[in-house]
């Protein structure tokens, strides 16, 4: 098998599927894991895929668009407990972000009767909490981004550069130990407004998206003040302490 052969065959292998490791492949097309490295190197330099610590991901540029209606039901149970745990730290009389994602979305549900501002661009949020008259609700405008249901664009970032909030609930589409992404540049853009128009940052993921990478650059963990997560190794947890992330996991 030759080189094109042999990444036409990755392309292949990774198919349909979120992550493939370096040993998968190693073993599969029966070369070593520093061959494999060097070809994911170059499908990464074209676009085809993403590298991660130790495998591959389909590029977001190439996967099918991802919906929110399909995501919010993936993990559930985790996603909720991570928005049980995310609510404890709202008081009343705090004004806060919260933004497009489906554990974000979770999030909305334990705040019924809480005297308090919730500041959102999304769509489902808004709908949630259109009859909680105890909740002030503050609508960011733009253009609809369908695949999250969340307002994005420049009428949004310009209203956010405005703002002085408490606390900024931040979801995202995944993470590793270095950086925090989304699958849309523009969507990153307003992520990162939102951290800086916010006192605290609070990060709310659950652990299915570790160790990946999306297409866009939100930020890196020095802009994160807290990590809710359903579980974490402890390894990386003690990573994140080191540079002053609060992590709060829902299994404690």
């Amino acid at each position: 098998m030759d080189i094109n052969e042999r990444r036409k065959e990755i392309v292949n292998i990774l198919g349909d599927r979120d992550y493939v490791t370096v040993e998968e492949f190693s073993r599969v097309l029966s070369v070593s894991a520093v061959t494999i490295r060097t070809d994911l190197s170059a499908l990464e330099r074209d676009g085809i895929l993403i590298r991660t610590h130790g495998g591959a991901m389909r590029s977001e540029k190439k996967a099918k668009e991802r919906y929110i209606s399909n995501t919010l039901g993936e993990f559930e149970e985790e996603k909720k407990a991570v928005a049980r745990k995310a609510s404890s730290l709202i008081q009343d009389g705090y004004t806060v972000i919260i933004d497009s994602g489906s554990t974000t979305i979770h999030l909305t549900r334990y705040l019924k009767d809480r005297n308090i501002t919730v500041v959102t661009n999304n769509v489902l949020v808004m709908e949630l909490l259109k009859n909680e008259e105890s909740i002030n609700v503050v609508a960011l405008g733009g253009s609809l981004r369908r695949a999250s249901m969340g307002t994005i664009g420049p009428l949004a970032n310009e209203a956010v550069k405005a703002m002085n909030v408490d606390i900024y609930f931040m979801g995202a589409a995944a993470y590793t130990e270095e950086t925090i992404t989304s699958s849309d540049m523009i969507e990153s853009e307003l992520k990162r407004n939102m951290i800086h128009a916010s006192d605290k940052v609070v990060f709310l993921a659950d652990s299915s998206k570790y160790g990946r990478k999306a297409f866009s650059t939100i930020c890196s963990w020095d802009d994160i003040d807290t990590f809710v997560v359903d579980k974490i190794d402890p390894d990386f947890r003690r990573r994140l302490e080191e540079k002053g992330v609060e992590v709060i996991s829902a299994e404690e």
